[in-house]
């Protein structure tokens, strides 16, 4: 995809979608090493006793090697001919997807970059010669006794939970709980942000892992206890059996809850950014074109009227003030870099829009969405106090809005007040001296009657006329931008989640292969087939479902902390997200599960 030069031109900026790819790429590579090195570990750890065997029969070190060398060679580099091959009709459905996301209206063809698939052998070639030397090191390093018992070392003894666990346990979830609420504590503690943020991360690690070495052994020990010695099918094997095996892999369980934690974590923030965007543009752009002075705006005008275009223009007039901290407007202003507890805040008059008439007491607070405003807190039916030097005014705030009268490149992003025309004119004559700038400024703007399109804008936008700022140009950028980071972010993402997985799928493979002869003295007890199914089945639950569930409410903490940088919405994306990642992280526990019953059927036949 990132050698298709013919959607890169289609963007509004190429250069922006070759930083993207580059970017994915190299986060990609990092996955597939990582992947593919624990996949072999697993793997070597898995044929241990063959292994051990074909020494045992005279095979020395270098043989064995060879044998592992011609068996990864054909295996690894025919999966590699396959994955070209599906890489390249995959490509086209991505970048398919990706110009829709992006609503770039596009033809693709079927370009076969030669440079990508060099690209792409090279990288696992490399990959190819990590193997080959994690191999030799896995059969130089192991003794030939500890291959034969190396299924056996890994597993954790079945010992009596203590005092020791009892409280470790416990300090796992607190250290959870705690990082939970600092993280909520992040937007009231501007000042100390930086160290307070290492502090939530540090304790959600850690205590994730504690949780998994510690918590979740002593929890379903005490489920255990709860049944009195009264233990089903069911118990043996789900409950008896994950207590220890989760104890055992607690720092890969740790891993993979991290990684799905920032996986949903990011493609929340990047979907959330991308739903937000028209709501973003609407709040900080009111009107279809702004201009920068009322020479541009006639120029304009007089353009539109002779292509035709019905429109309407407007000139709004605004000056600055300054407000108190105090009464309707609350927030930790200093912490945020002012010197006083005062907010500048552009202020126009209601005599200026149509259907707005505002007592002298009066006020309404609009373009609170902005950046400084999602760091203050507005209360309808209280006092908003205008200050200037020698001159103060309370006025009712009876109203507040997201979205702004004034265009950005008018209100400085700053909140927007309405006030009645004399007191529009009052706080003008005592404005602070310490604002600098115009007394007054001027917003000049047109709306398309029936609605702007890319052709009015195409036909408005030539390099020498005057400037202006365009709402449809403003989206569509805003729409790419946003659109590709949110490809990016999802593809890495459900790398990641293919990555753990994989893993975990793996490991019920491995485990299942172990238990086969449990399956066999469980029938020959009188347990059915049916009844054994059903005790993996909440092993998968719980397996599966730990991690998952701790990964969702780390990405939940983390997007809560923040989102509202990033967009005007935060339930629906990351409700989205979070059930998409479920489902197909669901899959690997169905898969697991599919796998478990037929080696059951196998063991009982």
């Amino acid at each position: 995809m990132s050698k298709d030069d013919s959607a890169a031109d289609e963007l509004a900026s190429g250069t922006m979608m070759s930083t993207g790819f580059l970017v994915g790429s190299v986060l990609l590579i990092i996955i597939i090493v990582t992947f593919v090195m624990f996949a072999n570990s697993i793997f070597l750890k898995r044929r241990n006793t063959e292994l051990a065997l074909f020494q045992l029969i005279g095979l020395n070190i270098s043989k064995v090697f060879r044998i592992l060398l011609l068996e990864n060679a054909i295996i690894y580099f025919g999966s590699l001919i396959m994955g070209i091959l599906f890489g390249f009709l995959l490509s086209r459905v991505l970048l398919m997807v990706l110009l829709s996301i992006m609503q770039i209206e596009l033809s693709i063809g079927l370009n076969f970059s030669m440079e990508a698939v060099i690209q792409t052998a090279v990288l696992f070639i490399a990959i190819f010669i990590l193997l080959l030397a994690q191999n030799f090191l896995f059969l130089k390093r192991t003794k030939l006794i500890d291959m034969i018992t190396l299924d056996r070392t890994n597993e954790s003894d079945n010992r009596r939970l203590g005092t020791g666990t009892l409280i470790m346990g416990v300090l796992g979830i607190g250290m959870i709980a705690l990082g939970y609420y600092l993280s909520t504590e992040l937007v009231d503690s501007i000042a100390i942000i930086i160290p307070l943020t290492f502090a939530v991360l540090g304790l959600t690690i850690v205590g994730t892992y504690i949780t998994f070495k510690f918590s979740v052994s002593f929890l379903l020990n005490i489920i255990r206890k709860s049944k009195r010695g009264h233990v089903n099918v069911t118990d043996v094997l789900s409950l008896t059996r994950i207590m220890f095996n989760i104890k055992s892999n607690a720092f890969l369980l740790t891993i993979i809850s991290i990684i799905s934690a920032l996986s949903i974590g990011l493609m929340s923030l990047a979907y959330i950014t991308y739903y937000s965007v028209e709501q973003t543009v609407e709040n900080t752009m009111p009107r279809d074109y702004t201009f920068y002075d009322e020479e541009g705006l006639d120029y304009y005008a007089t353009l539109l009227n002779e292509a035709g275009v019905d429109h309407q223009f407007f000139t709004v007039k605004t000056t600055d003030a300054v407000v108190k901290e105090e009464g309707a407007i609350q927030g930790d202003l200093e912490s945020l870099g002012f010197d006083e507890p005062e907010l500048n805040m552009a202020v126009v008059s209601d005599a200026d829009f149509d259907g707005i008439s505002l007592q002298p007491n009066q006020t309404v607070i609009t373009g609170t969405s902005t950046l400084v405003g999602s760091f203050i807190d507005y209360t309808v039916n209280e006092g908003v106090t205008f200050v200037g030097d020698d001159y103060e005014r309370t006025l009712e705030l009876i109203d507040v809005e997201d979205q702004s009268v004034l265009s950005n490149m008018v209100s400085y992003g700053s909140p927007v007040a309405i006030v009645d025309g004399t007191v529009y004119k009052e706080l003008m004559e005592n404005r602070p001296q310490e604002i600098q700038g115009d007394l007054e400024r001027t917003m000049y703007a047109i709306d398309i009657t029936e609605g702007d399109s890319m052709e009015i804008f195409n036909l408005m936008d030539r390099e020498d006329r005057p400037a202006f700022a365009s709402k449809i140009q403003q989206y569509t950028t805003q729409m790419q931008a946003n659109g590709l980071a949110m490809f990016i972010i999802a593809f890495v993402g459900f790398s990641f989640l293919l990555t753990s997985g994989c893993i975990l799928y793996f490991k019920q493979v491995g485990e299942s292969e172990d238990e086969k002869g449990s399956y066999t003295v469980l029938r020959k007890l009188g347990f059915s087939e049916r009844e054994i199914i059903k005790g993996l089945s909440t092993r998968m639950v719980i397996t599966f479902g730990i991690p998952l569930l701790i990964g969702l409410l780390h990405a939940y903490f983390a997007v809560n902390a923040g989102w509202f940088l990033f967009g005007t919405e935060m339930w629906t994306p990351m409700l989205i997200v979070m059930g998409v990642y479920t489902v197909l992280y669901s899959i690997f526990a169905v898969l697991s599960l599919l796998y478990y019953k037929r080696v059951v059927r196998e063991s009982l036949n």
